[in-house]
């Protein structure tokens, strides 16, 4: 019984925390928004993951409130 309680509070608290922080840093990139080359390292683009903003939406921002363009801000529904 404890344990259904436990795992209860931890997944309602993982919700609650994709609402507040719905970006995570983009793990391509090492949340630069460069990407550096390979044979000229001081060459770099954008990165084509997060197009050049360094912030990835987390899994469950996407699963739970459908997700915010890698912008951090939710759309008006």
């Amino acid at each position: 019984m404890v344990a259904v309680f436990v795992i209860a509070i931890v997944a309602v608290s993982y919700i609650v925390s994709t609402r507040i922080h719905p970006l995570r840093g983009c793990p391509t990139c090492n949340a630069t928004g460069r990407h550096f080359g390979s044979v000229y390292k001081t060459g770099h683009r954008r990165c084509r993951r997060c197009a050049g903003s360094g912030r990835k939406d987390r899994v469950g921002t996407k699963v739970f409130w459908g997700g915010t363009n890698n912008t951090g801000i939710f759309p008006k529904k």
